[in-house]
C-alpha cells in the first residue's frame, strides 16, 4: 500500500478523486487521512459505506460534521445512526 503510506506527499483531493472510480475504499482512506470531510461523506454515501462513515464521524468528533450528515433530508440518515450506534457499542467493550 505505497499510495496510502505516502499520501502526505500528494494532494489528498487529487489522489482521492483518482481513486474514486477505481477503488472507493482506497478513496475513503485517502480522504480520511487528508481530512477531506465533504468528499469522504459523498463517497461513503454514494457507495453505501456507512460503517466507514460512522467510524470517521466518531473519530473526528466535529459537531459541524454531525450537523451535516444528520440533516433531515439525508437519505442515509437512519442507516448512519444505526451504524454509529453499533460503532459506539463496539468501542464501549474496550
Amino acid at each position: 500500500m505505497l499510495l496510502t503510506s505516502s499520501v502526505q506527499l500528494y494532494e489528498p483531493l487529487v489522489v482521492g478523486k483518482f481513486c474514486e472510480a477505481r477503488d472507493p475504499y482506497l478513496a475513503y482512506i485517502v480522504y480520511a487521512k487528508g481530512f477531506c470531510d465533504d468528499e469522504l461523506i459523498a463517497i461513503t454515501n454514494d457507495n453505501s459505506m456507512l460503517k466507514q462513515q460512522a467510524r470517521y464521524l466518531v473519530k473526528r468528533r466535529q459537531p459541524e460534521l454531525w450537523a451535516q450528515v444528520l440533516v433531515s433530508d439525508n437519505l442515509h440518515r437512519r442507516q448512519l445512526i444505526d451504524q454509529v450506534r453499533r460503532c459506539y457499542l463496539f468501542l464501549q467493550r474496550f
